[in-house]
C-alpha cells in the first residue's frame, strides 16, 4: 500500500477516502501520531492522485479579482496650488491688476461662449463675487481635493476637475439664455464631487449592479449637491448640475479606459502640466481677444 495523502484532521481523510471509493478506488486510512494516511494499493497510485487533483481543482474556492486598493498620498501641496490661483485671481479681479477688467475677459457668458470664446469656461472657475463666495470655494474645493488625490493622484486630479468645471460651464452656456453670467469654482467642485462618485461606483462595489451598495456613492454626491448646490439667490445651480454630470462622466471614462487601476503614478505630471497649459492657454486667449 502506498500513501497518496496526509491530513491532519480525520474528516479531511475521510472525504478523500469517500473520492477514491465513489470511483471504485480501494483505499484505506492510517492514524500515526496525530496524522491520517490515506493508502491505495500500488497499482491504483496514479489512477488516485488523478482523482484527488481533479477533486481539489473543483472545490478550491474561486478568487475572485480583487478590486484595486491604490491609494495615494494626498499631497497638501495641491491644496496651497488651488489656493495660490484662485487668490490670485481674486487680488487681480478686485484691483484690475495690468489695467485689465478680469471678471470682464473671464466670466462665463452664455452667448460670448457660443460665439466662439470656449476659453470663457475655464477662466470663469477662478473668479469670484466676493470674499465669501471665494472662501466658501476655497474651503469646500480643499476637502475634496484631498480626497479625490487619494485616488487619482495630484496631477490627475487636477486636470480631471479642471475639465468637468469646464465642461459643466459649457454646458451651462448652451442652454442658458445668451445674457447669462457666472463665475465662481464652485461648478469644477461639483465634478470633483461627481468624479468621487463614480469612482467609488466603479472601483469599490464594481460589479454589484443589483445591490443597494452600488447606489449609495451615487446618492450621496446627489445629497451634497442638493445640500452644498442649491442654496443663495446667485447660485447657479444648472452649472452644478452640469459640472457634477461632467465628473460623474469622466469617472465612469476613467473606469472604462482602466478598469484595474485608477491612474498609474507615471501619468501624474503628465496630467498636471495639461491643466496647467490648459489654464495658460485660456488667460492668454481672454486677454489677447478683451
Amino acid at each position: 500500500m502506498v500513501i497518496v495523502r496526509r491530513s491532519a484532521e480525520p474528516g479531511e481523510a475521510e472525504l478523500y477516502a469517500l473520492v477514491l471509493r465513489a470511483r471504485g478506488i480501494d483505499c484505506e486510512i492510517i492514524g500515526d501520531r496525530g496524522q491520517f494516511h490515506l493508502l491505495v494499493s500500488s497499482e491504483n497510485v496514479a489512477e488516485a492522485e488523478a482523482e484527488l487533483k481533479a477533486f481539489e481543482a473543483e472545490s478550491a474556492p474561486t478568487q475572485k479579482e480583487a478590486a484595486p486598493n491604490v491609494r495615494y498620498r494626498a499631497p497638501i501641496e495641491i491644496v496651497l496650488v488651488y489656493w495660490a490661483l484662485m487668490l490670485f485671481f481674486f487680488a487681480a479681479a478686485r484691483r484690475n491688476f495690468l489695467s485689465i477688467d478680469w471678471l470682464d475677459i473671464g466670466s462665463a457668458q452664455a452667448g460670448l461662449i457660443r460665439a466662439g470664446e470656449a476659453w470663457r469656461s475655464v477662466t470663469a472657475l477662478f473668479l469670484h463675487v466676493n470674499g465669501t463666495h471665494l472662501l466658501g470655494n476655497l474651503v469646500f474645493g480643499s476637502l475634496f481635493l484631498l480626497l479625490l488625490t487619494q485616488i487619482l493622484g495630484w496631477g490627475v486630479t487636477a486636470l480631471c476637475v479642471l475639465l468637468a468645471g469646464a465642461g459643466g460651464n459649457l454646458l451651462n452656456a448652451m442652454v442658458r439664455p445668451p445674457f447669462h453670467d457666472s463665475i465662481g469654482a464652485s461648478t469644477a467642485l461639483f465634478g470633483a464631487i461627481g468624479l468621487l462618485a463614480a469612482l467609488r461606483q466603479n472601483w469599490k462595489t464594481r460589479g454589484a449592479s443589483s445591490n443597494l451598495r452600488f447606489w449609495v456613492p451615487v446618492a450621496a454626491g446627489l445629497m451634497l449637491l442638493v445640500l452644498l448646490g442649491t442654496s443663495g439667490e446667485q447660485t447657479d445651480i444648472l452649472a452644478h448640475v452640469f459640472g457634477f454630470v461632467c465628473g460623474v462622466g469622466l469617472g465612469i471614462l476613467l473606469f472604462l479606459l482602466n478598469s484595474k487601476q485608477p491612474s498609474p503614478t507615471r501619468s501624474q505630471w503628465p496630467a498636471a502640466a495639461t491643466a496647467f497649459i490648459l489654464i495658460g492657454a485660456a488667460w492668454i486667449l481672454a486677454v489677447v481677444a478683451r
